[in-house]
């Protein structure tokens, strides 16, 4: 069998029609694979971006190597506090015997009280 560009070919209108639209579904099918692939891919290396950026932040984080002046800022306000706070502590526990002594004191003048009450209406 010779084949050039004047051999003829005789296949039934159906099978002609079945074969281009199997290449068509199969062309189109291919094409939304690889688009849908390649959107994948650029979502998975935007995904890594985004980690190493957020590996590099916690690691940074620790060390104090973060350039944020709102990071630098809340570690700022956290010693602040934190140093108020062992103050206070200070402050409290050297006004607890205080406290303690002078509970003692009242109480010593209400036991008073309820002595000279109960001899005045003791002596009446």
């Amino acid at each position: 069998m010779k084949l050039s560009d004047n051999t003829s070919i005789s296949l039934p209108a159906r099978n002609l029609l079945a074969i281009l639209a199997a290449v068509a579904i199969g062309t189109m099918s291919y094409f939304t694979i690889i688009e849908r692939l390649n959107s994948i891919e650029s979502d998975i290396r935007l995904m890594h971006k985004d980690l190493d950026a957020a590996n590099a932040f916690i690691d940074g984080v620790p060390k104090g190597d973060m350039v944020s002046p709102q990071v630098q800022e809340l570690y700022m306000l956290v010693e602040y506090l934190s140093s108020n706070v062992e103050k206070l502590k200070e402050q409290m526990e050297a006004e607890i015997p205080m406290i303690l002594k002078n509970d003692m004191v009242i109480q010593f003048h209400e036991e008073r009280l309820i002595d000279l009450e109960e001899r005045k209406n003791g002596s009446h």
